[in-house]
């Protein structure tokens, strides 16, 4: 939820990556948060739960995802004139425990992009 994002947001700052936009919506689909990781464009998609291992949040990221997510991606780059620029899709994971400090896990370069062609390809 937006209580992650925030919090993914933050961490991605302190990294030293500029943030492009946050909750970004296109008729294909949505992006959490688009950064710059020096001259990569990253998108980056924010899971959390409650319990368990930060990895059972990330493989929540499924294929339909993914497709999702780089048709959007795309789009974004194409609309704003961001094609030179290298596309990253990443995963933050995080948990929150009942008790203590959250912990996110980063999957860099999670999955590869994920369409051929097509409209914007």
């Amino acid at each position: 939820g937006d209580r992650s994002e925030r919090y993914a947001w933050r961490w991605a700052r302190k990294k030293g990556w500029r943030i492009v936009a946050r909750n970004v919506s296109c008729p294909m689909g949505e992006m959490d948060l688009v950064a710059l990781d020096g001259r990569t464009l990253v998108v980056l998609e924010v899971r959390s739960k409650q319990t368990g291992h930060p990895d059972d949040a990330a493989r929540t990221v499924d294929k339909k995802k993914q497709r999702r997510l780089s048709l959007t991606a795309l789009w974004f780059r194409k609309r704003y004139r961001l094609e030179a620029l290298p596309l990253r899709f990443d995963v933050a994971a995080i948990i929150w425990p009942e008790l203590g400090t959250p912990i996110l896990e980063h999957h860099e370069n999670a999955f590869p992009l994920a369409v051929r062609g097509g409209m914007f390809g």
